[in-house]
């Protein structure tokens, strides 16, 4: 219906209110909209704590590099993981914010990568989210194969499953006893990589409930870890002493270096390495768009995961060292990972076989 206002000479028009109609204001027309099926979105299924549950699973990746940054930087490895894992917690609050900015985007900082990046190239982009991705995954085969050895270490050295191997291709021209091999750590990593596989694929709410059972029997011990030995009093000033990084001479013999340069370049090569651990809790902004309300969610979750990861990532390695000494540290099973579950259980008194009298 049309009205005409005879002063000003202006033809208005009835818009029935119903949100299929959008008006076009460059060519005064009123318009449907397409609708878009969106029966594919995420479903908006988890809170911040279901997040916080998934996220609650990089605390344990410090066990997979202690060994090697003490081995890089020595007496001051602990403080490399403090200072690498409170730059982690304050860049948080950076993903926090770029999270809110967009609430409908799940995939965390590979895909806010992935935005910056295509208003320069569209091919930049999906470059930007492999490289992330391939960045992490590492830890698949890292974690997946520890977890083989420890299960592992459960049987003899000598025992069939732990000696059993086929090999595959020889590498010895690049190292010797170097080679492609099936054996029982590739197995069980294999099934046990399934298996994570099977949980994830049934959604994220199922996989943070089962996360959620998961991180409590693994966070209970490894906090337990980090303050018994401090109030069994296995703690000594004395292995934190000398303050000062490793050097290796030119026969590889570790003898105690300067605040130099090579000093400060070891310290920087510890951060590093750290960092591949200590900011992995950015995961918890991975499934913005499944939150039930994004606003509030996004932030607690990632503080939440960030102050969880600061004691944790402070807490294990001042206790690991402080227990072990360097010395002990350094030890080749401390720093391929494999000899850690023996080393922790002799920080809480386990481990020991009595003597027989």
């Amino acid at each position: 219906m049309e009205h005409s206002n005879k002063n000003q000479n202006i033809t208005t028009e009835e818009v029935p209110i119903d949100s299929n109609y959008i008006r076009d204001e460059q060519n005064n027309n009123v318009v449907t909209p397409t609708i878009v099926d969106d029966k594919d979105k995420l479903i908006r299924s988890i809170t911040w704590l279901h997040a916080f549950w998934v996220a609650s699973g990089v605390p344990p990746l410090v066990l997979f590099s202690i060994g090697a940054i003490a081995a890089t930087v020595g007496n001051p490895s602990w403080l490399v993981w403090t200072l690498s894992i409170s730059i982690g917690f304050l860049q948080s609050f950076v993903y926090a914010e770029i999270a809110g900015l967009f609430p409908n985007k799940s995939g965390g900082a590979s895909v806010y990568g992935a935005l910056a990046w295509i208003r320069y190239g569209k091919v930049l982009a999906p470059i930007s989210v492999w490289c992330n991705w391939f960045g992490w995954s590492p830890v698949l085969t890292i974690g997946t194969g520890l977890s083989a050895g420890y299960i592992l270490s459960m049987f003899d050295s000598n025992a069939l499953i732990n000696t059993w191997q086929f090999r595959i291709v020889s590498l010895h021209f690049i190292q010797t006893d170097l080679s492609i091999r099936i054996n029982s750590t590739f197995i069980i990593g294999a099934i046990l990589m399934l298996v994570v596989f099977a949980i994830q694929h049934r959604g994220i709410l199922s996989a943070a409930r089962i996360q959620m059972m998961f991180a409590i029997s693994a966070l209970l011990p490894l906090i337990i870890l980090g303050i018994v030995p401090l109030f069994l009093g296995k703690v000594h000033a004395k292995n934190f002493i000398p303050f000062a990084p490793l050097k290796r001479d030119a026969t590889n013999n570790i003898t105690t270096g300067n605040w130099d340069k090579a000093g400060i370049t070891s310290l920087a090569g510890g951060m590093f390495i750290a960092g591949w651990s200590a900011y992995a809790f950015e995961t918890a902004v991975c499934y913005t768009s499944e939150f039930k309300n994004p606003g509030s969610d996004t932030f607690k979750a990632i503080l939440s995961s960030g102050l969880l990861c600061l004691f944790v990532f402070s807490l294990i390695p001042f206790t690991f060292q402080g227990t072990l000494g360097l010395k002990r540290m350094l030890d080749p099973g401390i720093y391929n990972g494999m000899g850690v579950a023996k080393a922790m259980a002799e920080m809480i008194g386990g481990g020991k076989t009595p003597r027989v009298q």
